[in-house]
Order: C-alpha cells, then sequence, then structure tokens
C-alpha cells in the first residue's frame, strides 16, 4: 500500500548521461553498504550491459534527490550479466527465440520507506517489460536470503543451484526468472475481460496509472541511450580508484 510519502516519488527511466552517472554512483555507494562489492573499487559501479541501446536505468527521485535505481539489461549477442555465472542454466532453459532481458542494479538509499521503494521499483519495471516492452522472459540473480521476497511477491521461480559469485565479493547467488509469455497468455485467455482484457486487470488491480504514465515517458522518447562518446567516458571513470 503506497502512503503519502511514496506518492511523491517518480519512476522514470535517466534521460541524459548526468542521470546515468548519478543513478550508478547511487548504485555503488548501496552495493558497498550491503557487502555486494568492496570498498576499495572504482568510482562508479560498471555494468556493460547497461551500455546496449535498447538498456535502460530507471530512477527513483523525490523532488531532485535520486533514492534507488534499477534496470532493464538486453540481451547482447544472446549474453546477459548473469550469463556469466549461470549460463548453463540459461542455455538448458532453452530460450534463443524468446525476448529475454535481465533486471539488474537494483539499489536503494538507506530510508525508512526502502522496503517500499523496492516493491515499487519493481512493480513499475515489471509492468513496463510485461506491458510495453512485451517481453517473453525476466531473469535476476539476486543474494540466496532475499529469493524468496522475489518469489513471494512476483512469481519469480527458482532456476538451478545457489552459486559463489566471483564479480560480487563471492556471496551466494541464486538465478530466479518469471515466464512472462505464459503469464500473458492466461491473461489473455481470460474472456470474461474481452480483447483488452489486461488493461481492464490492470485498472482493477489500481495500476493503471502506472501503465499510462510509463507509455507516455516511453512516446515522449525520454529516455537515455549511451552514444560512444558516453560508453569511453563511463569506462573511463569506472576504471578510476578512490
Amino acid at each position: 500500500m503506497l502512503n503519502d510519502s511514496d506518492k511523491l516519488i517518480d519512476i522514470a527511466p535517466a534521460t541524459a548521461f548526468l542521470d546515468f552517472l548519478k543513478g550508478m554512483e547511487v548504485t555503488h555507494s548501496a552495493y558497498q553498504r550491503s557487502g555486494i562489492i568492496k570498498s576499495k573499487r572504482a568510482l562508479f559501479l560498471y555494468n556493460e550491459g547497461l551500455l546496449h541501446p535498447d538498456s535502460t536505468l530507471f530512477l527513483a527521485r523525490k523532488k531532485q534527490e535520486i533514492l534507488g535505481t534499477i534496470s532493464v539489461i538486453a540481451q547482447r549477442n544472446q549474453q546477459l550479466p548473469c550469463s556469466l555465472l549461470f549460463g548453463a542454466e540459461i542455455a538448458a532453459l532453452g530460450l534463443e527465440n524468446r525476448k529475454v532481458v535481465e533486471l539488474g542494479t537494483l539499489s536503494v538509499k538507506q530510508t525508512q520507506q526502502q522496503d517500499n521503494l523496492v516493491f515499487m521499483l519493481y512493480l513499475r519495471i515489471m509492468i513496463y517489460t510485461i506491458f510495453v516492452e512485451q517481453v517473453d522472459d525476466l531473469l535476476i540473480q539476486v543474494k540466496e536470503n532475499v529469493a524468496p521476497f522475489y518469489m513471494r511477491n512476483f512469481m519469480f521461480t527458482r532456476i538451478g543451484k545457489t552459486k559463489k559469485h566471483p564479480e560480487y565479493s563471492d556471496l551466494n547467488a541464486v538465478l530466479l526468472r518469471l515466464d512472462v509469455k505464459k503469464m500473458r497468455e492466461k491473461i489473455y485467455e481470460q474472456q470474461c475481460y474481452g480483447a483488452n482484457g489486461w488493461l481492464r486487470i490492470l485498472c482493477e488491480l489500481g495500476l493503471n496509472r502506472h501503465y499510462r504514465t510509463i507509455c507516455a515517458q516511453c512516446r515522449n522518447g525520454q529516455r537515455f541511450r549511451p552514444d560512444p562518446q558516453d560508453a569511453a567516458v563511463y569506462r573511463y571513470l569506472c576504471s578510476l580508484q578512490r
């Protein structure tokens, strides 16, 4: 349930390179605080997947302050960041002819509402991927101890065994998948809702406002896409040590 404070938070794609860098700085700080990365690392968190033109970094803002981030990462040469650790598990799923994205760089600043913010970020990003981008599968790699949250609240299922992640302090990580195509087909099969049943379902769940907002953002082209110069600067900044 959203409270009055939550309603002041705007979640939207980064629209400029500076926005992108500020968001990655928030992610870097959050990952350090939670022990995902070690303290003596680069100024910014590097994520090659975010340089893909079809990837999108979303920022949660309250006025001018960035409170959190989450991203939709597109495949590059049939690979995703999670392919590094879970390549065999992904290959076994047989997703070659499906539109697959990874959700990553989830981070929130320490606030009294941080649990609400995590839920808000995932809710918005799932509406975007399911109903706007119309992906077939969502993949995420998460710490083992938080996997039940995503399975309980967002219907993800666990794929394979726990593994230690070499890029993130050898934390125990698991791969989760959401078969969006199967979910969407079930929604469309509900004949009582008619041809646009999924829109009626969003209305009944109170999510239509979120859907309209995301559609407007996409129509207006409000999304940062890094050009080669942006990518070069980002890589350089990520190579600098504190």
